[in-house]
């Protein structure tokens, strides 16, 4: 497929830099040094790393051309230029030289440093990472990697409920991130927030617990670097108002779950959470009411394509993203419920099954 972009965009050679999840997903090799992966229509496909990550490269990476910096003169420009950005810069220029590029696709994540002395010896196009449309349909090993993480993620939460000792969201946001460590997920920037907290929906939460919570988990794999995302508004005392609102959550996600399968568009699964919702009766202003997007994407990223909201998206099988329906009301409080799903071809699998009225 990149070959192709490459073909109709009349373009030599699409260049990524290593600072982001596109490139570990093109290359199967995660680093946090410097790094570039190289494209070309004439059929190059090269990895450039330093001298010391060859090897790691060589046994972790698809990509069959490798090459060093010191392969390409980087430690004697290095030394004459005495700036690393310019010498690592001018190592990339003299690579594209040889291979008598023109043109130089570059995807808008590409440092600065490098994007401005491509400018000045090639013809540049800045465009979006083809990657991230790539990702946006999973193969089967990535959707067995997400259900991994979705599973570890409802095993803390079912413990984290029935074990429930907690006075402040703190400690329930400790507890989860500690136990999901311990297994090797990083969850950061949990939320458990409570009361009037709510009602910002990614309002991190802190202090007592006051008649109701929301727990949002959105953790990754240390390993594989897949994320899952689960929410579940959980009630500790009667509330009927904030009840009736979650009710009216639910049933949105339901009757959303229910309409994604292949082929449906993500307009019309957005558009009919909002009528239930207002069939409930819930009205939605700029800034109260269900106030976000009905999902999105989850990967590599906890937010990328496909996005579930006011927008034109064909659904395809492979698909994986979030149904996340919710209130927010500033004098009353937030619910909100989420779980991750798989699009099939004639319907959906939900990966984070999990009870969605929890009472304390």
């Amino acid at each position: 497929m990149i070959h192709s972009i490459l073909r109709e965009k009349s373009a030599q050679f699409f260049l990524m830099y290593s600072n982001s999840v596109n490139f570990y997903y093109a290359t199967k090799f995660k680093t946090h040094d410097p790094a570039i992966y190289l494209i070309g229509e004439d059929g190059t496909e090269l990895i450039v790393v330093s001298e010391m990550e060859k090897k790691r490269v060589e046994e972790e990476s698809k990509v069959k051309e490798i090459a060093s910096f010191e392969d390409l003169g980087y430690k004697e420009k290095l030394r004459e230029l005495k700036d690393s950005k310019r010498a690592f810069s001018e190592m990339v220029v003299e690579l594209l030289k040889t291979h008598k590029a023109k043109k130089v696709l570059i995807p808008h994540e590409l440092p600065a440093f490098l994007a401005v002395s491509l400018s000045e010896n090639f013809e540049i196009e800045v465009i979006e990472n083809p990657f991230i449309k790539i990702r946006a349909i999973k193969r089967g090993d990535e959707i067995e990697k997400i259900r991994e993480v979705c599973n570890a993620l409802i095993d803390v939460f079912d413990k984290t409920v029935k074990n429930f000792k907690f006075k402040s969201c703190e400690e329930v946001r400790n507890f989860i991130e500690l136990n999901l460590f311990e297994r090797g997920y990083l969850a950061e920037d949990t939320i458990v927030s409570t009361g009037k907290q709510t009602a910002i929906p990614h309002h991190r939460g802190h202090g007592k617990i006051e008649e109701h919570l929301v727990i949002d988990v959105f953790p990754r794999s240390r390993e594989h670097l897949y994320y899952s995302d689960f929410t579940r508004t959980v009630f500790l005392e009667k509330n009927q108002e904030l009840e009736d609102m979650y009710k009216a959550v639910v049933e949105a996600q339901e009757r959303a779950i229910s309409m994604i399968k292949d082929g449906v568009n993500a307009r019309d699964v957005h558009t009919e959470v909002k009528q239930v919702l207002e069939d409930f009766g819930y009205k939605t202003t700029k800034t109260e009411g269900f106030i976000h997007s009905t999902g999105h994407g989850i990967g590599l990223e906890i937010h990328e394509e496909p996005r579930i909201s006011d927008c034109d998206i064909e659904l395809k099988s492979g698909m994986v993203f979030t149904v996340e329906p919710g209130l927010y009301y500033k004098d009353i409080g937030g619910v909100r419920v989420e779980d991750v799903v798989v699009v099939r071809k004639n319907g959906c699998e939900v990966l984070t099954n999990y009870e969605k009225f929890i009472r304390l």
